[in-house]
Order: structure tokens, then sequence, then C-alpha cells
């Protein structure tokens, strides 16, 4: 990162954290570090252009805020204005059942609070700078709402959101903490998010792309032992605090994250905000002739094999049951408890899929019949893509914006091909990072994944690094194994490799 950049990212991190940081000890509030930031600009998409359909929504979601404004979820929203790691740790008291969170008497607590509340809110900065968004109230010309916001919100951008980011990142890493209180704790990150909505200070993409933020630094900040030590101590701290042996089973009597307690409803034909799905749908099925179509339609398979393929293309490997066992087997139970959380809540909250509901046929003819009874919402694939690629993140950090990206695309297929709404997408993402952070309470998941993690390390271990004979900027450096294939990205026209015990050089 370009040092003009990060003093930049610096000084809005001060401005977001209401914390005075320097160059010097900025990386020591965060377990990502600015550097190593999952990259937005690259895994997501830009924030709406005005005209466009997602813009549909936005306005729908604005006017919506403000219907809550003069209600009791409107007076919670101006008081979630306030995004400091005191005010969060009043939220998470409240959930947690204790009198405060400070460092006197809760200093582990305190710790992966603060930590985690820098972490999210350093995760949306580099979109921040490089969008710059308009806010709504601005665009809008509308006052300033919200009880704690000021001038100052009007020199940032508004996509993504880093209250929002800060806030789910800070719930998953408590939910992951204490499982047994994990819808509880969602719930109000959830909301946290929905709150700048109702305030007019960002727009539904911004919140939408705060939560996405938040799940993508979370997942890389497990490959920081700091972090895993830190909700270890926190935990034991925790079951001291209420009594219990300090080696208490978080997760004890607790399953999988139940998405109708934190998400909400899915949105029915009377919701003004089905005209944003509508309209969506409709800007799906226009790339169904083109080469994105084409990939959504190969990608529709729900398997362990599609993963495999997927993420082989992600980090330049190749990932298969027979070469890659203990990641295949990671995957693959990661898989089986994606069905479980998806379709408990597809039992619940059930919605007509689109390709049903307007009575058309689907992009994948062949999968119609089979799922045409089945809800649209929560969108499994969806769940899928984004907890693997949340999974892989953590396993293989180098690769983390292509693996991302991958997650995302495999959400977005769906509505390409007409099996479920946007609505349905965008909800299912927090499903798979809540689900994501639950895994880490699991015996077996840790079990797999200290196992595919080595067997990752040895793969990659023999890589050497060169550069193209042309160039000598370290960010067009090419990684390739010793079997000659590139790691990072696409085929390189020009480098110097090992292929078939030779030195070769295109």
């Amino acid at each position: 990162m370009m040092k003009q950049t990060k003093l930049l990212i610096l000084a809005a991190l001060a401005i977001i954290c209401s914390a005075t940081l320097s160059a010097q000890t900025a990386d020591d509030f965060l377990y990502v570090t600015l550097d190593d930031q999952p990259d937005a600009t690259y895994f997501l998409p830009p924030p709406p252009s005005i005209g466009s359909a997602e813009f549909v929504d936005d306005l729908v979601q604005f006017q919506w805020g403000k219907t809550q404004r003069n209600t009791p979820r409107g007076e919670q929203a101006s008081e979630e204005s306030l995004h400091t790691p005191e005010a969060w740790g009043t939220i998470l008291s409240e959930v947690l059942g204790l009198d405060a969170i400070s460092d006197e008497a809760t200093p582990a607590l305190s710790r992966l609070l603060q930590k985690s509340f820098f972490t999210g809110g350093a995760c949306t900065l580099k979109a921040k700078d490089v969008y710059m968004r308009t806010r709504p109230f601005v665009q809008m010309n509308d006052p300033i709402w919200a009880k704690y916001d000021d001038e100052l919100i009007r020199l940032s951008g508004s996509y993504p959101s880093g209250h929002t980011a800060l806030g789910w990142f800070t719930a998953l890493a408590f939910a992951e903490m204490w499982p047994a209180l994990q819808d509880d704790i969602l719930r109000r990150g959830f909301m946290f998010g929905e709150s700048r909505v109702i305030v007019g200070a960002h727009y539904q993409s911004d919140v939408t792309a705060g939560y996405l933020c938040a799940a993508a630094t979370f997942a890389r900040a497990h490959a920081n032992p700091d972090f895993q030590q830190d909700i270890q101590a926190a935990r034991a701290e925790y079951a001291r605090l209420k009594g219990m042996p300090a080696d208490s089973n978080p997760a004890e009597g607790t399953d999988v994250p139940h998405g109708e307690k934190f998400l909400g409803s899915p949105v029915d034909t009377t919701s003004y905000r089905y005209i944003s799905d509508l309209t969506l749908y409709w800007d799906g099925k226009a790339l169904r002739d083109t080469k994105r179509g084409e990939q959504a339609s190969h990608e529709a398979d729900y398997s362990a094999e599609m993963m495999y393929e997927i993420f082989s293309e992600a980090t330049g490997t190749t990932i298969s049951a027979e070469k890659t066992p203990a990641i295949s087997k990671l995957i693959g139970y990661v898989l089986d408890k994606c069905s479980v959380t998806a379709d408990r809540l597809k039992e619940i909250r059930f919605r007509k899929r689109p390709f049903v509901q307007l009575g058309e046929p689907s992009f994948v003819p062949g999968d119609e019949e089979k799922e045409r009874g089945k809800s649209s919402f929560p969108s499994g694939h969806t769940n899928l893509g984004w907890t693997e690629a949340l999974v892989m993140t953590e396993l293989a950090p180098d690769h983390q914006n292509e693996i991302l990206k991958c997650g995302y695309e495999y959400g977005y297929n769906r509505q390409i091909v007409g099996y479920h709404w946007f609505t349905d997408v965008i909800a299912t993402r927090q499903l798979a990072s809540a689900l994501y952070a639950y895994l880490h309470s699991d015996a077996e998941f840790q079990k797999l994944m200290q196992e595919a993690r080595k067997e990752y390390q040895s793969m990659t271990a023999s890589a050497i690094r060169t550069v193209t004979p042309d160039d000598n900027d370290s960010r067009r450096a090419a990684i390739y194994t010793l079997d000659g294939r590139r790691v990072y990205g696409k085929p390189a026209r020009k480098g110097i490799y090992i292929s078939d015990g030779k030195k070769v050089v295109n």
C-alpha cells in the first residue's frame, strides 16, 4: 500500500473509531493489519450507480428507514450512531448478562471487544476512499438525523458502511466466543447495521457491503493466532464470571445459528421491497445470454466437486478428493453443515422461488422439478458459497481476494438463473458468516481445519517467487509451483519456473 494512501486510511480510522492512532501504533489495535485487509474493491462490486436496478432497492429502503424514525426502533437507531467500543460494550454486556465490560473488571473480554471493534472499523476504509460515494442524507438534501452523527461524516464515503462492519465483526467475534448466546448477539449486530439505513447515513447497499467486509476480515483474522487466543481467553473469563468451569464448552446444547432469530422474515409480495426483487430479477435475467450467464448455469451444481473447481481456480492449486484429501474432507464437512442451516430456515420461512412466482422457466431447466416446491429463502447455494469462501480465506489467506470474489459470485449466480430473489441472496450471506463463526466451536471442524492447513502449507512450501524479466515491480511477481503451475491469478505470458525438472523461461 502506498504511504499516502496508508496515512489517509489511518486518519479515517481515527475518525471512525473515535481514537487517536499513529502509523506506529495502528496495527496494534487490529487483528488484521491495514496491509493485510481483504480488498473490497476486488471481491465486491462497486456501489450502485443512480438509475441502476440495485439503486431502486436503495431508494425503497431509504424511504422505509424514514418511516421508522418516530418509533422505538428509530430511537434505537439514533442511539446506535454512537460507535465507540464502550457503546458496543454496553450492548454486549446486556446480552451476556454482565454489569459491564471494562479493562478493570473484564480484561480479556475488553481486549477482544476493542480489537474486534477497531479491526471491523478498518476493513471498509480502502473501499470508502476509492469510491467516495455520497451519503443518502446528503444526496437527498436532508439534515443529519442521528443523535451522535456530526458534520464529519460528510467527509467520508458511504460505501461500504463502517458502522455496519465494526458492529458485525464484533458480533461475530462474541458469537464465536459464546455460541449459546449467538442468536441474540447476532441480532444486535444485524440491527446495528440496519440502524444506519434508518438514520439516513447509509444506503442499503452500503450496509450490505459492510456486513460482507466484516465477514471477510473476520475470516482473515483467524489466520492470526492472537485472535484465536483472545477468544479463548475471553471465553474462560466469561465462564468464570458466570460461575462455570474455565474449560466449559460454550456450544454445549447449541447447534448451528437460527437465521430466523436474527435476520427477520423474507420479503413478500405486499412489501415495498418486492419492487426491488422484481427489478433485480429482470436485471439478472438480462445476463443469461452472456458469458456471465454461462458461468451461472455451469455453477448451478451444489456439490463438493463444484467447490473444488471454484477454489482450485481461485488458489491456483488442484483441489480434489485424491490430491488434497484433507482439504476435501474440510469442504465436505462444511457443506453438510451448510445444508442443515439452510434447510431448517427454509422450513420456517417459506417463499416461492422467482421462476415459480412469475410462471417462467428458469435458466437451469433440469433442476426445476426437484426445486419447484422448495423455499427461495434462504439461498442454499449462497450459504454454501460464502461459508466455504470464508473457510478457504482462513486456510489460504494469500489468495483471499480471489477466493472471496468466487464465493460472492456463486451466490449472485442464483439471481441470474432465476432460482432466488435478490433479497434472499443478500440475507443468506449473513447467515453464512454466522455459521462460519459457529464452526469454530466445533471440535471436528477445528481438527479438519488443522489437517487441511498442514496439507495446504505442504502444497505451497515448494513454490518459488519470480519476477518477470522486463519488470522489477514486485506487485507483478508470479508464484509458480515446481510443476510449473502458476499459483496466483491467470498464467503469465512471461516468467521463470521449473517444469519437468528443467528451468523454463517464457
